[in-house]
C-alpha cells in the first residue's frame, strides 16, 4: 500500500475527519486530536490513550506480523500481536531489553508500535532505567526491508538515514493538561540502495558543477 491508500482507509475505518496529508516532501504530516476520553482500558501507566490503537491499526491494514515494544498491559484486543517488555510481570511473549531484542526474532516481524518511557520520571515508574533511543533505533536495524516503525514519544529518536525513511510525522493531542507527543513512522530500507541512491546523487551534482566550471 502506498500512503494515499493508507490515508483513505484510515478515513474510511475511523470515520474521522481527513487530518493525515502529503507533503510537498512526500512525508504524510497530520494531527490527531484525541479527545476527553481519559479511560486507559488496562488501567497500566502510561498505557495507550482510548482509540490510538484503532487508528494506527487503520493506517496499516496489511501488517499481520505485529510487535509492540515497551508493551506494558496493551491491548491486544484492539491490535493483535506479539509482546516485549522488560518487566516479567507483564506477561511479554518476549521478556527482553528493547536496547538488545537478542530474544526477539525481529525478522518475521512488519511492523512494531514502540511507546518507551519519555523521561526519568516515566521510567521510575515503571522501575526501570531511562533507554537510550538512538541504541533502540540501533536494534531495530534488524527488521526486514519495508517493515514499518511507529514511534510514539516526545523526542525524535536518532536514527541512521541508509536504515530507515522517514515516512510520517503526526502530532497527538490528547486533551488539557496531558502532554504532546509526535508519532513519527519509519520504514526499514535498504542500505546498500540507500548508499547507491546518495552515489547517484553526488555524481550528478559533481557534474553539474564541472559544467557550470567549464562555462565560466
Amino acid at each position: 500500500m502506498d500512503w494515499k491508500d493508507r490515508i483513505r482507509n484510515y478515513v474510511e475505518e475511523t470515520r474521522f475527519p481527513e487530518c493525515l496529508f502529503i507533503g510537498a516532501d512526500g512525508r504524510v504530516v497530520g494531527t490527531w486530536i484525541m479527545g476527553n476520553d481519559y479511560r486507559v482500558k488496562s488501567t497500566y501507566y502510561g498505557g495507550y490513550p482510548a482509540g490510538y490503537l484503532r487508528r494506527i491499526r487503520a493506517l496499516f491494514p496489511d501488517k499481520k506480523r505485529v510487535l509492540h515494544l515497551f508493551s506494558g498491559r496493551v491491548d491486544l484486543e484492539a491490535f493483535p500481536g506479539d509482546t516485549v517488555d522488560i518487566n516479567a510481570k507483564c506477561f511479554p511473549t518476549y521478556v527482553d531489553d528493547a536496547q538488545t531484542l537478542q530474544r526477539v526474532p525481529l525478522e518475521k516481524y512488519d511492523l512494531v508500535l514502540a511507546d518507551p518511557p519519555y523521561s526519568v520520571e516515566d521510567a521510575d515508574h515503571y522501575q526501570t532505567t531511562m533507554v537510550k533511543r538512538t541504541v533502540v533505533m540501533r536494534a531495530l536495524q534488524r527488521l526486514p526491508l519495508d517493515a514499518h516503525v511507529v514511534w510514539l514519544d516526545q523526542v525524535l529518536p536518532m536514527y541512521r538515514k541508509d536504515a530507515f525513511a522517514q515516512e510520517a510525522v503526526i502530532g497527538m493531542v490528547k486533551s488539557t493538561n496531558h502532554r504532546f507527543r509526535v508519532i513519527t513512522i519509519f520504514r526499514r530500507r535498504d542500505a546498500d540502495v540507500s548508499a547507491n541512491v546518495a552515489r547517484a546523487v553526488k555524481r550528478r551534482q559533481d557534474n553539474c558543477n564541472a559544467t557550470m566550471d567549464a562555462a565560466d
